[in-house]
Formats: structure tokens, C-alpha cells, sequence
């Protein structure tokens, strides 16, 4: 009987810890970037100076799916931009990518050789908004076979 009550103590003190453990967490968090805070998605690819695509049908946009609160998110703002201004007027390509895919595929034919690109990806939250852009310019180079 000592053994089960002990044990019980034991769980009650765990718990009641556990759960002051991620009260704290959860208040730093609010306080530091607020209740709303949506963190930049992470971009991956492609994420260097110089994109070759002599050859190939498509190119590949790759983003962390890691960054923020998956089941909160509603979707993630696509956006490619040709040149390095994100303006409304260098805007060529836009979508929604669905909450939990990470990587979305555009068509070599959509870029030029020797132009600059710049990509953009925001994630949409159903109830803290939108994330600040996180964006990446890269040049094409498609070489004539």
C-alpha cells in the first residue's frame, strides 16, 4: 500500500510539473513574439546563387514542413517573381500549396537564361494569420544543346 501511494505522490509531483514546464514555455512564447506569432517558413531549395536547368523539364521548390504548428496551418502563399523585386508588377506565378506538402514543381519553360528569380513562401494559419515571407533570388542558366 506505502508502494502505490508513493508512486501515486510521485506521479501527481510529475505531472503537476510537466504541465508548469509547459505553461512557462507556452508564456514565454506569448510573450516574446505574442499570441499570433506565425515564424518565417525555412527555405531549402533552391536556395544558391545559380540554377542550371540545361536539360531538364522542371524545377523543384523545396521548403522545411518543420517550421511552425502543422495542424493550425491552413496553407502555405506560393509566390515566384522574375527579377529580384517582390512587387505586384515582376510577379509571374502564384498559388496555395496545401498545409502539409513541402515542395511544388514549375516548368522550365516558365524561366529564362541568364534571368534572376526571386521565390517567396509564407505559411496561413486558421487563427494566428500569416507569417512573415521568407524569399530567395537565384539565377537561370539553361544552355542550348
Amino acid at each position: 500500500m506505502r508502494v502505490c501511494m508513493k508512486n501515486s505522490i510521485i506521479c501527481v509531483v510529475f505531472l503537476f510539473l510537466t504541465t508548469a514546464v509547459i505553461y512557462a514555455s507556452n508564456a514565454y512564447v506569448g510573450l516574446t513574439y505574442g499570441y499570433d506569432y506565425a515564424p518565417q517558413p525555412r527555405l531549402i531549395s533552391p536556395a544558391k546563387e545559380v540554377v542550371d536547368l540545361t536539360g531538364k523539364d522542371d524545377l523543384e521548390f523545396i521548403w522545411s514542413p518543420h517550421e511552425g504548428r502543422p495542424v493550425s496551418r491552413r496553407y502555405y502563399d506560393f509566390r515566384l517573381y522574375k527579377g529580384r523585386e517582390m512587387l505586384e508588377s515582376t510577379l509571374i506565378f502564384k498559388e496555395r500549396v496545401g498545409p502539409h506538402i513541402h515542395k511544388l514543381s514549375l516548368g522550365s519553360g516558365l524561366f529564362e537564361d541568364s534571368e534572376v528569380y526571386t521565390w517567396s513562401l509564407r505559411q496561413v494559419y486558421y487563427t494566428s494569420g500569416k507569417s512573415l515571407r521568407s524569399s530567395c533570388s537565384f539565377m537561370v542558366i539553361k544552355k542550348s544543346e
